[in-house]
C-alpha cells in the first residue's frame, strides 16, 4: 500500500513539474525578447493575484505570494517572483505592451470601515490563454499606472485581440 501512495505522489509531482516546464518551454522566446533588453522601470508589488482559465472550462484566481517584481523593458514587461526558485516554479508572467490593457481603480474614500486599496487589472495573453493579474499596492500605484502605459499598454477594461485574430 505504501508503494502505491508513494507512485501516486511521485505521478503527480512529475505532472505538475511537466506542466510547469511546457509552458516555461513555450515562452521561452518571448521571455528571452523581454530579458535582453534593458530595464526601464522596476516596482516591488504589495499584492498580485492571478486569474487564469482553468482546466475544466472555469476561471480560477490565485494569489502570488510576496516578494513580486514588475519589470518593464522597452515595450514588454514581466511580473515575477523576485528569487530564482519561485520563477522555476512557473511563477512568472511575461507581456507585450500593445497586446494588453490596463485598468485604474482608485478607491472612493470612505467614512467609516476601511476602505479598498487602490489596484492596477492587468489583462493579457500567455501561451494563447487570457490571464488577468491585479496588482493592489498600499501605495498609489500611478507610478506602476504610468510605467505600463508609457510601455505601450492599452487604458481600457476589454481585452485586446491578438494580433492575427
Amino acid at each position: 500500500m505504501q508503494y502505491v501512495l508513494m507512485v501516486i505522489v511521485v505521478a503527480g509531482l512529475a505532472f505538475v513539474y511537466g506542466r510547469i516546464w511546457l509552458r516555461r518551454h513555450r515562452e521561452a522566446p518571448l521571455r528571452d525578447q523581454t530579458r535582453a533588453r534593458g530595464i526601464t522601470f522596476r516596482a516591488v508589488l504589495d499584492r498580485v493575484e492571478v486569474l487564469e482559465p482553468g482546466a475544466l472550462g472555469g476561471d480560477f484566481g490565485v494569489p502570488i505570494s510576496r516578494p513580486v517584481e514588475l519589470i518593464v523593458r522597452g515595450d514588454a514587461f514581466e511580473v515575477s517572483f523576485a528569487y530564482p526558485l519561485g520563477r522555476v516554479m512557473g511563477l512568472e508572467y511575461f507581456f507585450r505592451a500593445r497586446e494588453t490593457s490596463v485598468e485604474l481603480n482608485r478607491p472612493i474614500p470612505r467614512i467609516y470601515g476601511s476602505g479598498t486599496r487602490s489596484r492596477i487589472i492587468v489583462r493579457g495573453w500567455q501561451d494563447g490563454k487570457k490571464v488577468q493579474l491585479t496588482i493592489t499596492q498600499k501605495s498609489d500605484p500611478l507610478d506602476i499606472w504610468n510605467a505600463l502605459t508609457a510601455a505601450g499598454a492599452v487604458p481600457d477594461i476589454t481585452w485586446i485581440t491578438r494580433p492575427g485574430e
